[in-house]
């Protein structure tokens, strides 16, 4: 009985399903919430329906391959994943506002639900439906093409896995952009880009005869090596899998920095003080 109790109280402490319920679908019951995702969702489809309306070539192998190719980069996009993300991490939109969280958050946390349990349920459940979405988009775009005779457009396992690795990515940024202040959340991310920025830049850079220059490429690189990787990427299985060797060690940064981001939004929420109606 005592083992089943502290099972339990694990349980809760870690997920919790009113919350998971909440942000993947309780909180969209009115259809007109559903507008930005149903478009997002049929953006691929549409443009190819409106590609193959005009005059185009015959449907040869080399060209299926190169719609194919376009519509898998759709997927690839962090800006599509960032925007599925807030709309079900947020609670916003469901408000009718672009940002609406003091409230909700205060509301909440006089119930007996932890921070990191928050934090871990509302990420999961933005995993989940973004991951839904997105495939249904996938599949919407290979009915459509099949229609066409289009039969390059990728559903492999590998294509769906992407899409998932790619929705726990960027939902882990979103998390953490809920869960922070406002300004630091912003002031973090552009710093995390500054670094991974500088790190492209600097290492095109000839070898200058100028010894400040010298020693500020010499930092901007150490800055990349060290925080330039801690910045969100998308990932892509199927150009991973036909590479000569596949990169461990990309998919391991890629894993750690779900993982940072995840403990840094926890942390981020459990200093923040809470007051219902107080903003």
């Amino acid at each position: 009985m005592q083992m089943e109790v502290l099972n339990f109280q694990m349980n809760s402490t870690l997920f919790n399903p009113a919350v998971f319920a909440y942000t993947l679908y309780v909180k969209f019951a009115d259809p007109r919430y559903w507008v930005i995702p149903l478009l997002l969702m049929t953006a691929p489809s549409f443009g190819l329906v409106l590609t193959m309306s005009f005059p185009h070539p015959p449907l040869t192998e080399e060209l299926q391959k190169l719609i194919a190719g376009g519509i898998h980069h759709y997927f690839l996009q962090s800006v599509v994943y960032l925007l599925f993300a807030y709309m079900f991490i947020s609670d916003g939109p469901a408000g009718g506002k672009l940002v609406a969280e003091a409230d909700s958050l205060s509301l909440l946390f006089t119930r007996p639900v932890t921070r990191f349990c928050y934090v871990l349920t509302r990420y999961l459940a933005a995993v989940v439906g973004t991951s839904i979405l997105m495939l249904g988009a996938l599949l919407l775009v290979y009915l459509v093409g099949f229609c066409y005779g289009i039969t390059a457009i990728d559903i492999s396992l590998l294509t769906v896995a992407t899409i998932v690795l790619n929705a726990a990515s960027w939902s882990s940024l979103v998390i953490f952009l809920h869960s922070a202040p406002p300004l630091i959340a912003i002031v973090t991310v552009f710093i995390l880009m500054g670094c991974a920025g500088v790190g492209s830049i600097y290492s095109q850079v000839e070898q200058s005869t100028n010894a400040f220059l010298e020693l500020l490429k010499t930092i901007c690189l150490f800055i990349n090596e060290w925080f330039g990787d801690f910045m969100p990427t998308s990932i892509d299985l199927l150009a991973m899998s036909t590479a000569s060797a596949f990169d461990i060690y990309e998919l391991a940064i890629f894993v750690s920095n779900i993982a940072f981001f995840i403990l840094i939004a926890a942390f981020a929420l459990s200093c923040r003080e809470f007051s219902y109606g107080s903003e």
